[in-house]
């Protein structure tokens, strides 16, 4: 008896051996499936189905799938998950977890049948946020600390693994960009105003580039709604100039030039397109060149900060600074380093971004050849053709006649500075504009 005890040491390190090389190898092949692409789930993603009942393979549900699509539209439209749980609730759609439970006999998690009808704005958002319905496969997003404790953990997202194009997708790219686009920049309206701001992560100051905030109040009438700089707002006239426009006279001003920039890139393709690429390449080899200086200014401080941290570092050791100084200084110039470290990577994607882009001009026109008649603007609308709007200051001050710039930079073909008329052999300068006329004059 004594002696077999003897031998239990030794069978709990060979069991100990023999499941942590078991578990390494079982991660070795999870990985190998997720790099190939396939799906470790046995539940297909809601808006799919399994090709057949052996296959991990996932098609369109025809039942599902409309909803999904309807919830990006919803979404792109300016609603936000609680609305559009709301919307579907209200319209007696079946939610994802009894829908799945009434098509295969299987219950999921979280599972109330007293209630199949009602959706939660946290169930639209993880739909909202799930790159599967662009047709690519996300794996291995979580993980385990170690094969001894199971509790799950996220990975990062470099270590996660994402196919793309492993199976037929629901929405667009296009698509799903705008929603993507308009999460991140919706804001929660006051509680009396039931529709969001319409230009939210668009409109910004021309001068302190900030974004420009919406401000209405129950008192006040729609027509009197306006649009001013967030910054001085916070931080008052020291730091900025209110940049301020009526949001009835923004709206106006955009509708006018997306109509005629749409309608020129419709009838004259061969001109708008000549002019655009010749403008682009000017104005992308100018922000290159910036973005290049700023870059490199940055890789320099950083050089310039490792070779000052050496030589205080050499300075603290031969006595020539003491301990106290060593301390105040290494923290400053590695507060300054860390901070480098995060921007010279973003600093280098946009840079890498700026030289792959091109002006895409037949892009844009095969947009504008789908809205012929724009009547109104929307979220989904300003998204898909627009990138930004830079509102100027008046030329004179507490002057509602004196003439405001508005600057609109749209998608795949930059800002039209001097936008084209019919009959132009070169586009030419827009009228001089009033707040009330509310007629946009662009400024270079």
């Amino acid at each position: 008896m004594e002696s077999s005890n003897d031998f239990n040491p030794i069978r709990n390190w060979a069991n100990e051996l023999h499941a942590k090389d078991t578990s390494k190898k079982v991660r070795a092949i999870k990985r190998m499936q997720a790099e190939r692409g396939e799906r470790s789930g046995s539940k297909p993603p809601y808006g799919y189905k399994k090709k057949d009942a052996q296959s991990k393979e996932i098609i369109p549900d025809e039942a599902t799938a409309p909803v999904v699509c309807r919830i990006f539209e919803l979404c792109a439209a300016g609603k936000g998950p609680n609305q559009i749980a709301r919307i579907l609730t209200g319209e007696q759609i079946l939610n994802p977890t009894n829908q799945y439970y009434q098509a295969t006999g299987t219950a999921c998690n979280h599972l109330d049948t007293t209630r199949p009808y009602s959706w939660c704005g946290k169930t639209v958002a993880n739909i909202l946020e799930n790159i599967v319905y662009l047709g690519h496969t996300l794996s291995m997003k979580h993980t385990t600390l170690s094969y001894k404790n199971k509790k799950q953990i996220k990975r990062p997202e470099s270590e996660q693994i994402l196919v793309k194009n492993t199976h037929a997708p629901l929405v667009s790219q296009e698509l799903w960009e705008i929603v993507q686009e308009v999460r991140r920049h919706k804001r929660r309206p006051p509680k009396h105003m039931e529709e969001p701001n319409l230009f939210s992560g668009l409109a910004y100051c021309s001068d302190c580039g900030q974004y420009l905030v919406l401000c209405r109040t129950e008192k006040m009438r729609e027509d009197q709604y306006y649009f001013r700089c967030s910054t001085y707002g916070k931080r008052g006239k020291d730091a900025c100039t209110p940049h301020q426009i009526r949001e009835v006279d923004l709206k106006q001003i955009v509708l006018d030039d997306l109509r005629r920039v749409t309608h020129f890139a419709r009838m004259k393709e061969r001109q708008f397109a000549e002019y655009i690429n010749q403008k682009n390449t000017l104005e992308l080899r100018r922000e290159i060149n910036r973005v290049q200086k700023e870059l490199d200014a940055m890789r320099r401080r950083d050089g310039e900060l490792s070779a000052l941290f050496k030589r205080l570092y050499e300075d603290n050791v031969l006595g020539r600074v003491t301990n106290e100084q060593f301390r105040m200084l290494s923290a400053d110039y590695n507060g300054e380093q860390k901070e480098l470290e995060s921007a010279i990577p973003a600093k280098e994607e946009q840079l890498e971004r700026l030289k792959a882009s091109v002006a895409n001009v037949d892009a844009f026109i095969e947009k504008a050849k789908q809205y012929t008649a724009i009547d109104e603007l929307t979220p989904q609308l300003l998204r898909l053709f627009i990138q930004r709007i830079e509102i100027g200051e008046r030329t004179k001050k507490h002057s509602r006649s004196a003439g405001q710039s508005v600057r609109i930079v749209y998608r795949d073909i930059g800002a039209l500075d001097t936008p084209m008329r019919e009959g132009d052999h070169a586009p030419r300068m827009t009228k001089e504009i009033t707040e009330k006329e509310a007629i946009i004059r662009l400024l270079a």
